[in-house]
């Protein structure tokens, strides 16, 4: 983790700090008269999505401590790089042919990017992932099923490369509903290290309000919630994806 980070207060708001039902809100300068697309769109929305969690970690069953939301899953991608990495020094690894926000996150944040390529079967390749490693490696990204060859990566490879690596391994899952290979979501509890990553944007139809999701150790989704913006996911996006969830 980067000492800026592990310093870092963050931002601080009475939404998330204070609960019960308030009649009189005066802490975030919201209009108090309401708004002329009527509803509640005048208030900020829950800057930690308290209730989407929640039925999310009963769908996932996983503790709500263990999921994180995001403005996509994207916004947990550059958030990782953020965390993790120390602009100017430190690199990631990547295994293309793969999702090309991995290598734009780490041009943004002036992190090095390490190409370990797929095998011709576009499967991992383990061994050549730990050869390319070193200390300045702070993540590895795995896309599985993957983008854009449309295949599921061995399990048992992105296992071993995460059992074997010190830092953090993001298995982006994005297209995981369509797959029959289960879900790394179920290995959270014993790899403290792997991130995994979807999204409502595929299977559920809802890529206009930016939906995503990470599912870790409780301790890297606290820093994950540290850094990002507070109001990240806003309160109709919220809505709809409660919505949609009720219905399955």
């Amino acid at each position: 983790m980067r000492k800026n980070i592990r310093r870092l207060n963050p931002y601080s708001s009475a939404r998330s700090e204070f609960s019960g039902e308030a009649e009189v809100w005066l802490d975030a300068n919201e209009n108090a008269l309401g708004s002329p697309a009527g509803g509640a769109w005048n208030r900020y929305p829950d800057p930690l999505q308290t209730q989407l969690k929640i039925r999310i970690a009963e769908l996932k069953k996983v503790s709500p401590y263990q999921v994180f939301v995001g403005n996509g899953s994207d916004e947990a991608i550059d958030l990782l790089f953020r965390i993790f990495c120390e602009p100017g020094r430190d690199e990631v690894i990547i295994c293309p042919p793969t999702y090309g926000m991995y290598a734009v996150s780490a041009a943004i944040n002036d992190v090095g990017v390490i190409e370990v390529p797929l095998t011709e079967n576009f499967q991992l390749d383990p061994d050549a992932v730990s050869a390319a490693s070193s200390e300045r490696t702070k993540l590895i990204f795995v896309c599985s099923p993957n983008n854009p060859t449309g295949n599921s990566l061995s399990l048992h490879s992105i296992t071993a490369i995460a059992e074997s690596f010190d830092g953090i391994v993001a298995i982006d899952e994005a297209y995981i509903h369509f797959a029959s290979q289960r879900s790394l979501i179920d290995e959270i509890d014993r790899l403290k290290n792997i991130v995994v990553l979807q999204t409502f944007s595929k299977a559920w139809g809802l890529a206009g309000l930016r939906v995503g999701l990470a599912f870790a150790d409780a301790a890297v989704v606290e820093l994950l919630n540290r850094v990002k913006p507070p109001y990240n996911v806003s309160g109709i996006a919220q809505r709809v994806v409660l919505d949609a969830l009720s219905q399955t």
